[in-house]
Order: C-alpha cells, then structure tokens, then sequence
C-alpha cells in the first residue's frame, strides 16, 4: 500500500514519512477518510502536508482513494503532525440544494444534483420509481439520501450510498457469492456482540390526514416482552399500499438490534456496504452480515481493519424535503 502526496501539481511518494494512517467509512455518511501521521523535521525538507493538499493510497495499480486535505494539526514541540483528508463526496456533506422534483426516479434525482456540482456518478441502479419531493435549502447527501430511501420504500430493495475514486457509487445491498469468509485462528481476531432495544417499533398505527385511526399493527410477543414502542404513519387519499409497506417496513427496521464489532487482519475490500461471513464458534456467531462501519489501520508494518457489522440488511436512511410541491 502506498500513499502520495499531491502539492503544487507536484506528486511524491510519502508512504515512508508515515508512522501511521487510518482509512474510514461509515453508512451514514457518503464520503469516506483518509487520516495520516507523518513525521515532521523543521528544516529538513521533507514534504510537509498542506490544507488543500491531495492525499491518495493506491495498492499498487489501483487506486482505492483520493481525497482533500482539510484538517491540519501540529504542534510546537511535536515530531509528527496529523491530517486528515476527505473524498469528494465530502463535497455532497458541505453544498445545499434546492430543488423540486415532480416525477423524477432516485437516479436521474442523483444524476441532477451531483452534475450541479461537478461530482462525478460512479454507477447507479436503475429504480424506475417515480417521486415527487421538493427539497429547500437541504444537504445534497440528505437530498440524495432521502431519494434512495424513498425509492426503498417503495421497491423493498436495500441500498449502499458511498464516494469511489471513480465517483459516486450506489448499490443494492445484498448478499454476495463473493462475501469473504471471517472465522477464528485465520483471519478473525476477536469478535463482541451487542443487543439493542432501545430504538425498537413494535407496533404501527396507520391515519388518515384527518387524524382518523385506519388500523393498527404490531407485533405482540415483542411488545408484550419490551413494552410498546409505537410510531404513527399518516396514510395519503389513494395511497393505502404506500403505506402499508411503511408500516410494514418501519417494523422490520424497527426489531430488536443485534451488531457485531469484530477486529480482522486487514483487507482493503472489507469496506462499508459489503457482505461478510462470520464464523466464530466461541460467541455462535455463524452468518452473513452487512458491514455499517469499517476502520481500516496501518502502523509499524501492521495492517488491521476493526469492523461494525449487522445481521439485518439496514440501509442508512433520511427524510428531507416535503411533498408539498
């Protein structure tokens, strides 16, 4: 693995001037990190990280990240000085956008708000699903965010928002054939599992816009077992199957929690959005899992990744923007 340094229009090679780096990623935020320590020597001319600086890791042809530098710190009896850069999908995180939709899928809603700020579009699936929102003053990650989970909604489809160095990528997340396997005494360091019932929905209540009660669903063992914990959905005219997916689906984002975080020997393809196998015989961890949060670190010749993993196929959602166009 290597890192460069970009100043000036000038690249150099910098891996060797670094105690060490960590690269990040986590589903609710598009853009993925690059934090760097580099060894400092007034004087001595070596290169020394600006704001504004490019930083790219790259394994050996490929190219796994670009990225700004717009965090600098260093201080006066310091050998070293730390920075951290961010991808251009940062750039989604920092730009309002202020839009109305009457009809467009989450694709070309992608498409429209990434052109009016120069980000490039990796690859998109195709939805087809029509949607009509208007957004006011909103954050391009929320606005782009709240398509694809609006598109969600509807299609029942799970999907993965993330920046690439090719450009912005989003995919359905599944479970792959090529998920790699994580197991002890190999590749598995240690593994702790947390429960977690304090975000629970366990029961639905559908009105209609007068705040008439339509019905009411739930799911009686678990309410009976941790209270009830209820959210209401407002049903539109015409719109009964919309919302009884909402329902639906607020119910099944809503069970009991179960993450996993796992420390692993390093692999620069476990990142967020992607599948893993778990086999742990120790905790009776035994699985597919989505990975919700990844750190990736190399220090002193040692490459590890600590990971946050999920059981359940739960994509990071947002609800900016209003119907009322």
């Amino acid at each position: 693995m290597n890192i460069y340094l970009t100043h000036g229009g000038a690249t150099r090679d910098v891996t060797n001037l670094l105690v060490s780096w960590t690269w990040s990623g986590d589903k609710a935020a598009i853009s993925r990190q690059l934090s760097a320590e580099v060894a400092y020597i007034e004087g001595s001319g070596l290169p020394v990280p600006e704001v504004g600086d490019l930083l790219t890791m790259a394994d050996g042809g490929r190219t796994l990240f670009v990225g700004v530098i717009l965090l600098r710190t260093l201080g006066s009896e310091d050998s070293t000085l730390s920075c951290t850069a961010y991808d251009y999908g940062y750039y989604l995180q920092r730009n309002d956008g202020t839009y109305k939709f009457t009809g467009a899928p989450a694709e070309a809603i992608t498409r429209t708000a990434c052109a009016d700020r120069g980000i490039p579009v990796a690859s998109l699936p195709s939805t087809g699903v029509p949607i009509k929102r208007k957004f006011a003053a909103v954050k391009l990650s929320q606005l782009i965010t709240t398509a694809w989970t609006l598109a969600s909604e509807k299609n029942g489809k799970s999907y993965a928002i993330r920046y690439a160095p090719e450009g912005l990528l989003v995919k359905e997340r599944s479970a792959g054939g090529e998920s790699l396997v994580l197991k002890a005494f190999s590749n598995l360091m240690d593994a702790t599992t947390k429960e977690d019932a304090s975000k629970m929905v366990n029961s639905v209540a559908i009105y209609d816009q007068n705040g008439n009660l339509i019905r009411r669903s739930g799911d009686a063992s678990a309410q009976k077992l941790y209270g009830v914990m209820e959210t209401h959905i407002t049903q539109r005219q015409g719109c009964e199957a919309d919302a009884g997916a909402a329902a639906q689906k607020a119910l099944e984002d809503g069970r009991l929690q179960r993450t996993v975080t796992v420390n692993v020997l390093g692999d620069h393809r476990l990142i967020t959005g992607e599948t893993v196998v778990v086999r742990e015989a120790k905790t009776g961890l035994s699985g597919v899992f989505w990975i919700d949060a990844d750190v990736h670190t190399w220090k002193r010749d040692n490459y590890y990744a600590k990971l946050t993993l999920n059981c359940r196929n739960v994509m990071a959602t947002a609800s900016a923007g209003s119907e009322d166009l």
